[in-house]
């Protein structure tokens, strides 16, 4: 199941978009739990990194569609990012912003179901895969999305999560193995790090959550480019 806002002022347009998520569950196959949320604000208040897209209307008081992205671009760099709006004009801007696209009202279904193939493809690319730990007071059953990095100690590896840390009787190489390549890279030979966390790169290190890691030479130009890709959807830019 994906989880899907819509944040749109105009109560009909909330419902014609859910409504095309009922009809593309019956072509695709797949669910979709949809919120609704009739400005920014409100959804901003609820937001905790729950959604896999997001469809922002651009013309909203308040806090128009664009502020909105930009805002929760701080906070999730890597949700899809979907603008509905009764104009194109904008489109330039939203793509600035790393939107995935936009849909010009009304929303029409079949359009929506179209446009909406490159929109699965991304967030499947991103959809969290689950880790099981074998620790010494048992098994730990992760998210992949909660993990900051990974980090060797010895003959042990520590999972840096959302939640705490986990140490596991392993190689790096072979914990390396059961997360996403394309959303966990190495910075250097003693860490293992979620891209989804990195908030800059400077000085020859990536700094997340606080922390700053060291790149290494050998694996700086690997590492850039794989956070270029991961935040603009895949070198194949889907």
């Amino acid at each position: 199941m994906l989880n899907v806002a819509i944040v749109d002022d105009e109560e009909r347009d909330r419902l014609k978009l859910a409504e095309c998520f009922a009809y593309l569950e019956q072509k695709v196959g797949e669910k979709f739990h949809t919120d609704m949320y009739a400005d920014a604000a409100n959804f901003f208040m609820h937001f905790d990194g729950q959604y896999n897209m997001v469809f922002l209307d651009i013309e909203m008081p308040e806090m128009d569609g664009m502020t909105a992205a930009r805002r929760l671009r701080e906070l999730d760099k890597t949700v899809t990012i979907i603008f509905v709006t009764n104009t194109a004009r904008y489109a330039v801007q939203g793509y600035e912003l790393d939107a995935l696209d936009y849909m010009v009202k009304p929303v029409d279904k079949y359009a929506f179901a179209l446009k909406m193939q490159r929109a699965l493809s991304r967030v499947a690319r991103r959809k969290d895969a689950n880790i099981l730990l074998k620790t010494n007071d048992g098994i730990e059953c992760l998210h992949a999305s909660h993990i900051k990095y990974l980090e060797v100690e010895g003959h042990y590896v520590i999972y840096h999560t959302c939640f705490g840390d986990y140490s596991v009787y392993n190689t790096l190489s072979a914990e390396e193995k059961k997360l996403p390549g394309d959303q966990f890279v190495r910075c250097n030979r003693n860490y293992l790090v979620n891209l989804r966390y990195v908030e800059s790169v400077r000085d020859g290190e990536c700094v997340l959550g606080g922390e700053q890691l060291l790149i290494s030479r050998p694996q700086k130009k690997k590492f850039i480019q794989a956070l270029q890709d991961y935040m603009h959807g895949g070198s194949s830019n889907v």
